[in-house]
């Protein structure tokens, strides 16, 4: 009688742990549907284990085939590719390749982010030779005078929408200086931000890594802008 009282008790005992880690499990994911309803999917300001795709992966640690959060994380995919179909069709190019960067931490090997990147990237795989600018040999008899240099090109920015802002974190494009690459993005802006019609000098012209637009880096005051070709207008 005392043996099967034991048996009973330890019984009870590890029915109840059950319950309550379902609870708890019940309780997180009730938290990650509030991060999905209010967008902070991949990122949040409030830190990464307030948003989405934490909360539900962090559910798959405690229970891995638990289809609740595994379905959250489709919904955070489909949300992401839904974006970034709407941003092509404008042709917000800015816009795409923020959200197919958000994607690809959710699920790499997605269908649909491949096909994707294989529109907005047609020559990915195809990069652009860099030219070589023709050599001007001098002649013995008669010494080239240097060139007097051509001030930089001034142009207004007619379009927000074109700036990259975050590229001057990735390896996209060759900068002409650190200091360049430190300030030609909105994390070496501080309280700065280019608006419409702000006028610079181009102190760089180059091809995007994997767009076809050509990208100047505008210099405004002591701060670098990288805009697309298509959101300047050049001053004459």
């Amino acid at each position: 009688m005392h043996r099967y009282l034991l048996f009973s008790f330890a019984l009870l005992i590890g029915i109840t742990s059950i319950h309550a880690t379902a609870d708890e499990i019940s309780k997180q994911l009730r938290q990650c549907d509030k991060y999905l309803k209010a967008n902070d999917l991949t990122s949040s300001k409030k830190g990464e284990e307030k948003t989405a795709l934490y909360c539900y992966k962090d559910v798959l640690t405690k229970e891995a085939a638990n289809a609740k959060a595994l379905a959250g994380l489709k919904k955070i995919e489909d949300k992401y590719v839904g974006w970034a179909k709407k941003a092509l069709k404008r042709g917000q190019k800015t816009k795409v390749e923020r959200y197919l960067n958000s994607l690809r931490l959710v699920n790499p090997n997605s269908q649909a982010l491949a096909e994707l990147e294989a529109q907005a990237y047609p020559n990915r795989q195809h990069p652009a030779a860099p030219s070589t600018p023709p050599v001007v040999e001098a002649t013995p008899q008669e010494p080239v005078t240097p060139a007097t240099p051509k001030p930089p090109k001034q142009a207004n920015i007619t379009d927000l929408g074109q700036i990259y802002e975050e590229i001057n974190t990735t390896e996209c494009l060759t900068w002409p200086t650190s200091e360049a690459k430190d300030k030609g993005g909105k994390n070496g802006w501080g309280s700065f931000y280019p608006k419409k019609g702000d006028t610079g000098s181009i102190v760089g012209e180059m091809k995007h890594c994997h767009l076809e637009d050509k990208v100047y880096l505008l210099e405004i005051n002591q701060y670098v802008v990288a805009i697309s070709s298509t959101g300047v207008e050049i001053v004459e």
